[in-house]
């Protein structure tokens, strides 16, 4: 017989990752905005009727700021964070040739449509979904020995995307499709029998208590760095 653990999926709140002179701030420690921080907090409401057996984070700041948020409201507070949840890793966006520039960064989510091996020129998918996916699969499995059922992850962007590609089933493929807005929460069960999960169910998806209707969102995440881009010739 299988047993089931649901999963709350959280994309971080709003980050400022170029400073007042239009320069990319190094992503590995920028933290939530203002808005991000009363964005995640409209979401912890949200969640108060759901008691987390769990709350898991990234080692980056702005995900162990949201899980914070989050948790404050739990009757468990205590977060773990691990490095296999970090975001995919860019390379130096100013070392991108102005020529293909359109291409690696706003199609940079369409990897496989447009051979793109390498997350902007940085860590490479096939190794960045290898880690997302089996941390994932790792801690299901720690987690259902527990007896837990609800756990609270703060992820980023292109984590979520992968971990709903493989929930979806679509292991390996591109993951535009699968939109993650700031401060989003995204709930999936799985189904675990044998020491293996065997099935996955998507109840929500992209969800923001701040913007149900996703008014005046029309950029994701890629867009938004092209445009900053072309902006400051290049980041030169």
């Amino acid at each position: 017989m299988s047993e089931r653990i649901r999963i709350y999926l959280v994309r971080h709140g709003h980050v400022q990752y170029f400073n007042d002179d239009q320069q990319p701030i190094n992503p590995k420690y920028a933290p939530l905005s203002k808005m991000g921080e009363e964005q995640i907090g409209l979401l912890a409401e949200q969640l108060t009727s759901i008691n987390m057996d769990g709350v898991f984070s990234s080692t980056m700041p702005r995900s162990i700021q949201t899980a914070e948020i989050l948790a404050k409201l739990q009757t468990k507070q205590q977060i773990e964070s691990f490095d296999e949840i970090c975001e995919i890793k860019s390379g130096r966006l100013k070392d991108i040739d102005a020529e293909n520039a359109e291409i690696v960064i706003k199609k940079a989510y369409c990897h496989r449509q447009y051979s793109l091996g390498n997350f902007l020129q940085g860590e490479s998918w096939q190794a960045f979904e290898q880690r997302v996916v089996s941390w994932m699969e790792k801690m299901l499995l720690q987690q259902v020995a527990l007896k837990h059922q609800h756990i609270l992850v703060s992820s980023h962007d292109a984590v979520n995307r992968v971990l709903l590609n493989w929930a979806y089933g679509r292991k390996n493929d591109d993951v535009q499709v699968q939109e993650q807005n700031y401060g989003c929460l995204n709930i999936i069960d799985f189904f675990i029998e044998n020491d293996q999960v065997i099935e996955a169910r998507i109840l929500l998806q992209n969800f923001t208590a701040h913007n149900i209707l996703k008014i005046n969102e029309t950029h994701n995440a890629l867009d938004d760095v092209y445009h900053m881009y072309v902006k400051t010739n290049g980041f030169k």
